[in-house]
């Protein structure tokens, strides 16, 4: 079993009329993430819409799990990678300093064909080399719990 917890920035919350798309909340951590869900989801969660979110933070919380089931707070993982940047430095001597990234991308699978389903989670996080190989031993049929909670 995996856990991953991130604390992103809820930069935006939209609340509407639409029944597909009730409440949308985008939050930041290295990337730009969006929640589409609807007022049961934010109930179980503890988080009460409102405006007065923007700017707090998003404690997000992925479990890995084997499940058949059909629960709402399901993600799968669309990617996971590693990303090596090299700079190079010609000082006295030529050298290099590497930068290395790990990313997750991970969404809600669709199951119906409608333009925006509701729930709908779109995740891009960084990801710690620890985190990016105990996922990397899951298996590929893995789903993640999502849960999160307002700072």
């Amino acid at each position: 079993m995996v856990k991953i917890v991130k604390d992103l920035y809820i930069t935006e919350i939209k609340i509407s009329n639409i029944s597909n798309a009730p409440f949308v909340i985008d939050a930041i951590g290295s990337y730009s993430n969006r929640f589409t869900i609807k007022e049961e989801i934010l109930n179980n969660w503890g988080i009460i819409p409102s405006k007065k979110l923007i700017g707090k933070s998003l404690l997000l919380e992925l479990e890995s799990i084997q499940s058949t089931n059909k629960d709402f707070n399901l993600i799968k993982i669309n990617y996971f990678e590693k990303i090596v940047r090299r700079k190079f430095r010609y000082l006295p001597s030529p050298s290099h300093l590497d930068e290395i990234e790990f990313i997750m991308s991970s969404s809600t699978p669709r199951t119906k064909l409608e333009p925006d389903p509701c729930p709908f989670f779109e995740i891009l996080i960084s990801l710690r080399e620890s985190e990016y190989k105990a996922l990397n031993q899951l298996p590929a049929d893995v789903s993640l719990k999502l849960s999160c909670q307002v700072k």
